[in-house]
């Protein structure tokens, strides 16, 4: 998943900051640049303050949570309650935080909602085709897929509230919290930011963004949406304030085999990777609810997206034949440009 910020900067990378000064209404104001890697991606943060020392120690504590929440929910974790709930399945329940309860809860009606399109129980596929681990991704055998998509329903996920346990029904199921975790993050980043006076912000991971405030305390950020197929080229860009955006794309992780590409965007109906879209964005009041939004989007197509009235965000679609489609809400109340 991948939304491009305008840059009108560089960014430093490896977990370093960069401070440029500017003059604001006759105030010293700096602009911060945060770069550090976590969740499987960098994650970039642009703020805007008055004092650049408090503002440093704010995106501290900001990647720290988020640091936190990746601890705590990602399957690649051995120690992660994600890792202990799938080690269990079939055998026990798991006693787990409130919060983990919270998301898997959350997870669960957005599957509910989505009729099963997107599904956190597709990690024996995601482990399957190799987007999981940094393995060698390869072409499963058919035989092999069709097996392990009767482990994937999310309903077999129970969620004890009493006791603060979660137990997958079946051995060899596991949660992949892969649509959601990373917006989750990002959530509690922003929150963290905000919580200590930081208003002006953009918080970015992978294209799971949060946009906060103003870029320079009068223009909106702007943000584009980055092409499917040139990496140096954007599709789209809109104003934004206060509130999440994610895209989907089958770009970030994939490979080519006998001419096709196979990305880590699983469609839990057929096993295999969409087919019906190169990318979608979706705007959201949270990062965790665009990012799961934008994965059913994406398998969904821009035919039934566009017409599926469960889905009251703007949206904007890049087709598999590179065509673009978007939603009026889109058009009219972000001040979308169509680049390509």
């Amino acid at each position: 998943m991948k939304i491009l910020i305008k840059k009108y900067f560089l960014f430093i990378f490896l977990f370093l900051f960069s401070t440029v000064l500017f003059a604001q209404h006759d105030s010293a104001m700096y602009k911060l640049n945060f770069t550090k890697y976590l969740m499987g991606t960098t994650v970039e943060t642009t703020a805007r303050s008055t004092d650049i020392n408090y503002c440093k120690k704010s995106l501290l504590a900001a990647y720290e949570e988020m640091q936190r929440v990746e601890n705590l929910l990602s399957c690649q974790k051995d120690s992660s309650e994600i890792s202990k709930i799938n080690r269990a399945a079939g055998i026990r329940p798991v006693k787990v935080s409130f919060e983990t309860l919270s998301i898997l809860k959350r997870a669960r009606d957005y599957s509910k909602k989505y009729n099963g399109i997107f599904d956190i129980t597709i990690g024996p596929l995601s482990t399957l085709w190799g987007f999981n681990e940094d393995e060698e991704i390869n072409l499963p055998e058919n035989q092999t897929i069709l097996k392990l998509m009767k482990l994937i329903d999310y309903k077999d996920i129970i969620i004890n509230e009493k006791d603060t346990s979660v137990f997958l029904k079946d051995n060899g199921m596991s949660i992949d919290l892969g649509g959601i975790a990373k917006g989750y993050a990002i959530d509690r980043g922003s929150s963290v930011l905000k919580n200590m006076g930081i208003k002006n912000f953009i918080l970015n991971a992978g294209g799971d963004i949060y946009v906060s405030g103003t870029k320079d305390g009068k223009d909106l950020w702007k943000v584009g949406i980055k092409h499917p197929r040139n990496s140096n080229e954007l599709v789209a860009e809109f104003n934004l304030k206060d509130y999440a955006v994610a895209t989907s794309g089958d770009y970030e992780r994939f490979k080519i085999i006998n001419g096709k590409r196979y990305h880590h965007i699983l469609d839990p109906r057929t096993g295999y990777p969409g087919t019906l879209s190169e990318s979608s964005t979706i705007l959201a009041p949270t990062a965790a609810e665009a990012d799961a939004t934008a994965t059913y989007v994406f398998l969904l197509g821009w035919k039934d997206a566009l017409r599926d009235k469960d889905i009251d965000f703007p949206l904007l679609i890049v087709a598999a034949d590179g065509s673009i489609h978007y939603n009026q809400t889109f058009a009219k109340k972000y001040n979308l440009e169509i680049i390509n």
